[in-house]
């Protein structure tokens, strides 16, 4: 899948104010479960992470070897035995998201919206696929 209509839309949305900042105030009011995963979190340290996180997405949507190696990092770091990210709080990470870029990408629509979808579920599916990856490795 080509990104670059993404990869135009975050440079847009960042241009337009605090993303990552927004992004975070709607997500942790999202779910209580992540208010308290977060509690005692660096946000400023985890609006980076986030930053390259969904640059590294839209590579590994594009199928690049830097994305796959980075999506694979993070299924193992997000599953059960380690952050222990239950698959079914992906969903509020996604639309938290997709709000945040509303918000800041002028130009954001149904269209870009779709595209956006699209490429982050599939790191979103390749990474909560792997939450009880190590449970059963370990069996």
């Amino acid at each position: 899948m080509d990104c670059q209509d993404m990869r135009t839309s975050l440079g847009r949305a960042i241009t337009h104010g605090d993303l990552f900042g927004r992004f975070y105030d709607i997500f942790l009011q999202s779910n209580s479960k992540l208010k308290m995963m977060f509690t005692n979190t660096d946000l400023d340290a985890q609006k980076a992470l986030l930053r390259q996180g969904v640059n590294l997405a839209l590579l590994f949507a594009e199928g690049k070897s830097i994305g796959k190696s980075a999506m694979n990092r993070l299924r193992h770091s997000h599953s059960k035995p380690n952050i222990g990210v239950e698959p079914s709080l992906y969903q509020y990470w996604l639309e938290s998201f997709i709000k945040a870029l509303a918000e800041f990408d002028p130009d954001f629509d149904g269209n870009l919206e779709k595209k956006w979808r699209q490429a982050l579920s599939a790191a979103i599916n390749h990474i909560s696929g792997g939450y009880l990856e190590e449970e059963v490795k370990s069996a």
